[in-house]
């Protein structure tokens, strides 16, 4: 049987344009110019005898047909590079560009980065900081590393851990008193909570056997930053995640009130495009960031 199919070369440089949605970003991937995917796009278009983008002034816009050929031919496209990385021996150098939420990155990620690059030399983590939500299918990263619950449509989420947090605050809000404290006296104390967190509170009240289950006197911050900015300067108890307190704990600068913990439905995931083929230098990332978080 001979298969009916245009050139190749057309199919990669209307698929790259689509994936873009921009003839300029498509032919920077493709290390060609920008007119030679047009032409190929234009050259594919006749073969087809159909439309497959509407060219405005400044974009490009997939009409139907365009949309219904670049679904099935971005899968094709992935099935093709799958296949070929099955025979093709192992790259042992990469660089991943991840995005990063600034306090996470900050507090937790960025001092460990050269132990990771120490285990895998061949793999340069490239992080960058931003409290912006990226769309990883345009923007040239290849993974995510975000905080929430592990909801994001049409995304790979691997968890890497979830929150347990416990009561912390600055030495001198409790300076003179006897630790571990009870759960009244904590609650007692000037609270701090990160925005729509309150419920953490009432969880740990819960899980400690307090009569208070609703503490009232409770100061919400805009961010985790804020709040633990709170925590730090002696203003506040704030449930922190045991992780993101470990350094500053054995520094003296924020010291545990309880060994009562909760585990917050939230944690750190990283989020990567779904792909029939799974990048192994993310993989070993994810894996490292993995244990260690289950090192605190």
């Amino acid at each position: 049987m001979t298969r009916r199919l245009p050139s190749l070369n057309q199919l990669r440089a209307f698929e790259a344009a689509a994936r873009h949605q921009s003839i300029k970003m498509g032919a920077d991937e493709l290390c060609v110019t920008p007119a030679a995917v047009g032409h190929q796009v234009k050259a594919l278009e006749l073969a087809l005898n159909t439309d497959l983008f509407r060219r405005k002034t400044r974009k490009i816009e997939l009409t139907d047909d365009g949309r219904r050929l670049f679904e099935h031919l971005e899968k094709a496209l992935d099935a093709i590079e799958y296949a070929v990385a099955q025979v093709r021996p192992a790259d042992l150098t990469a660089m991943l560009r991840i995005t990063i939420a600034p306090f996470f990155g900050n507090r937790w990620l960025l001092p460990r980065l050269p132990e990771f690059h120490k285990q895998h030399p061949g793999i340069e983590v490239r992080p960058s900081l931003s409290f912006d939500y990226v769309d990883l299918a345009k923007s040239g990263f290849d993974a995510a590393v975000r905080y929430g619950a592990g909801e994001w449509d049409g995304m790979n989420a691997e968890l890497v851990c979830n929150d347990t947090v416990s009561p912390v605050c600055a030495p001198q809000l409790v300076d003179g008193c006897s630790l571990p404290l009870p759960a009244e006296d904590i609650l007692a104390l000037p609270l701090a909570c990160g925005r729509q967190w309150r419920a953490d509170w009432v969880a740990w009240a819960e899980a400690s056997g307090s009569d208070i289950t609703h503490p009232d006197h409770i100061t919400e911050y805009d961010s985790r930053a804020f709040m633990f900015d709170a925590a730090l300067s002696g203003h506040a108890v704030i449930l922190a995640d045991l992780r993101m307190t470990a350094a500053d704990v054995a520094a003296g600068s924020l010291v545990r009130l309880s060994p009562v913990e909760v585990e917050r439905p939230q944690g750190v995931y990283v989020v990567s495009q779904e792909t029939p083929k799974p990048n192994p230098h993310l993989q070993a990332f994810t894996a490292w960031l993995i244990g260690q978080a289950h090192v605190y």
